[in-house]
């Protein structure tokens, strides 16, 4: 068992996202297959299309709203709402909303 109870984590902007989009590591990645990250994205902000080879991304909307774009298709997802990307799946965001996106990121690594 690991417990988290840093009062303060750093928020840092990945490589490839836009806009003040800020990314605050609760369960970091470590030695684990696992992390579980808060994604605060201020009107306009998000991230250049990518993929991960083996990373599965959960992204769970907490406030607010938040665009996806696979390439093939585009959907907003709100409050309540939840996406599984596998490895390999192409994903755009940006936060075409009236107010901040936050968001709940979910990331697991797979073995190749």
């Amino acid at each position: 068992m690991k417990i988290w109870q840093e009062k303060n984590p750093e928020s840092f902007t990945p490589p490839g996202h836009f806009g003040g989009l800020k990314v605050t590591n609760i369960v970091p990645f470590g030695d684990r297959e696992l992390s579980v990250q808060i994604s605060r994205a201020p009107v306009g902000a998000g991230g250049e299309m990518h993929h991960h080879e083996t990373w599965s991304q959960v992204f769970y909307i907490l406030d607010g709203e938040l665009t996806f774009d696979t390439g093939k298709e585009r959907f907003t997802l709100r409050k309540g709402e939840a996406v599984l990307f596998e490895p390999n799946d192409p994903h755009f965001t940006l936060n075409e909303g009236k107010q901040d996106s936050v968001s709940l990121v979910i990331t697991v690594k797979h073995e190749i």
